[in-house]
């Protein structure tokens, strides 16, 4: 078999080099092929690093040469910012907003990454899963809203989306803002049967955080269109009489017939 002549060169912007980065955390996180040690160390690194891309990024749009240590060495090659550094000018210079909790994890990740690479460490498994999950959602977050991109579409396509939200720090830290989102938008949503999140949107028969699809389905005794889990089929459909009722109503008739707090 012959092989693929190698390349010469390997180039990545900023932009490619975070998604790499990215890709590669997601990787850990979600198939686990090692031990969950390792793959907690590599991911911690791994996501830092797309932070610090991201962040040089949007630095850069504003103006290339903010994302040199010094800008006076501008345009020759120098040194380039620190995470920290990149962080007071998005606030400073460039007008960025970043909550005081946005600004405590990317420390925090600082700290860890650093850590991680330069000694010998210990980490506190659950504070660490934490830290990924906060930093995973800052990532999305962040991307979307100041660069652009929708980097989240990139693991929809098959199942890693899924693996992801089922850890819960990561669920528990990305539900938050994309449930703002939902009502800055407008959006009628209500709670999502498969995650939890109030981000089933009902317009589009959608979760907008997990992707879980349902139809929607009309009661028989309210004439409301509520989700088909939400509905109970009763009666006896071979002797025709089978209703659909839906949950709200099916309490409501127990709490008329046996009385308050059946």
């Amino acid at each position: 078999m012959k092989k693929a002549p190698i390349k010469k060169s390997i180039k990545f912007d900023l932009i490619n080099n975070a998604r790499s980065s990215l890709n590669h955390a997601v990787a850990h996180l979600t198939n686990l092929d090692g031990t969950k040690e390792d793959d907690l160390k590599f991911a911690i690194r791994d996501v830092a690093h797309v932070v610090e891309l991201l962040l040089k990024e949007c630095l850069r749009r504003i103006h290339p040469a903010f994302i040199w240590q010094n800008v006076d060495k501008y345009p020759s090659e120098a040194h380039t910012v620190h995470t920290n550094t990149a962080v007071r000018r998005l606030l400073k210079i460039g007008g960025i907003n970043l909550d005081e909790e946005d600004q405590q994890t990317i420390d925090a990740c600082r700290k860890f990454r650093n850590k991680v690479e330069h000694y010998e460490f210990e980490l506190n498994t659950k504070e660490t899963e934490v830290i990924i999950g906060r930093m995973l959602s800052f990532i999305f977050n962040f991307s979307n809203k100041h660069l652009g991109l929708n980097l989240e579409k990139e693991f929809r396509s098959d199942d890693t989306w899924k693996a992801l939200i089922e850890m819960y720090e990561f669920w528990e830290a990305h539900h938050v803002g994309v449930e703002k989102q939902l009502e800055n938008e407008g959006k009628h949503v209500v709670e999502c049967p498969s995650c939890g999140a109030i981000t089933f949107d009902l317009e589009v028969g959608e979760c907008a955080l997990c992707d879980h699809t349902e139809t929607m389905v009309k009661c028989d005794i309210c004439d409301e269109k509520v989700l088909d889990s939400e509905i109970e089929a009763c009666g006896d459909a071979d002797m025709g009489d089978e209703v659909l009722v839906c949950k709200s109503c099916i309490e409501a008739q127990a709490e008329a017939y046996y009385g308050e707090g059946y």
